[in-house]
């Protein structure tokens, strides 16, 4: 690993790639799964700026089968992101770091549910070794507004106040110097307002098969489009490129 900053890597890989596609390595379960997961990446390098990985692939494969997939990653000069969604005590979350940084990824994506120490924590641990932390703050399932739209009470005494559950994150998140935010594109109002904000990269799923609408993304300040099985299910190279005519660089 070099000395440059995760988020200065990504913008050279996007840069450099001429694509601000993360491709989201969701695979449904197969027995040729790694295989498939290697020829994916050879496929649609050219294409993309990076590979994101969650638990469709770090349950099923082996910390040595994850950890060729990011060498094969890195050769392409593309970034690994894993996608757990971080959210638990400063000690678990400290070795569940270490564990997947050990595993060649450039950075993890966390529930700021944690608390703005934990937040802050985590991030000091991922740029002490030039990595990143990407926090959630609107997911793009339907669901997402019984716990990212909650209305919440913070503060004591008269200094009380009332804020929604995404704008604290956010808040803690650009306090906690992390590097992007995620918000989901079916979250369309939220993204509008999030995105003329623009205090951190964001990050943003939920296109194609969740409903997100590619080209109404475009026109907000959204920095890399999230996008899997839209390009995995269908015919890779023909989908990436139609969707590459879209997202311009």
């Amino acid at each position: 690993m070099n000395n440059t900053s995760f988020r200065k890597r990504m913008e050279n890989s996007s840069k450099s790639k001429r694509s601000r596609i993360i491709l989201a390595l969701d695979v449904a379960p197969r027995v040729d799964l790694l295989n498939f997961i290697k020829n994916m990446i050879f496929l649609l390098e050219a294409h993309i700026c990076a590979i994101k990985i969650n638990f469709h692939l770090i349950l099923p494969l082996s910390s040595s089968e994850i950890s060729e997939i990011n060498k094969i990653a890195h050769s392409f000069n593309l970034q690994s992101i894993a996608d757990i969604k971080l959210n638990d005590i400063p000690n678990t979350n400290k070795i569940a770091m270490y564990y997947l940084f050990k595993m060649g990824f450039d950075a993890i994506i966390v529930n700021p549910f944690m608390g703005k120490k934990s937040l802050r924590s985590a991030v000091a641990q991922a740029h002490r070794i030039n990595r990143g932390i990407i926090a959630l703050v609107y997911m793009s399932h339907p669901e997402a507004k019984e716990s990212f739209g909650l209305t919440v009470t913070l503060g004591k005494n008269n200094n009380k106040q009332n804020n929604i559950v995404y704008k604290v994150f956010h808040d803690n998140a650009y306090r906690s110097d992390a590097d992007g935010i995620v918000v989901g594109a079916t979250q369309s109002d939220i993204l509008k307002e999030i995105s003329c904000q623009k205090r951190l990269p964001i990050y943003s799923p939920g296109f194609g098969t969740q409903g997100g609408n590619i080209k109404e993304a475009t026109l907000m300040s959204i920095d890399y489009f999230i996008i899997g099985r839209s390009i995995i299910n269908n015919n890779p190279l023909k989908s990436i490129s139609k969707i590459k005519q879209i997202i311009s660089i």
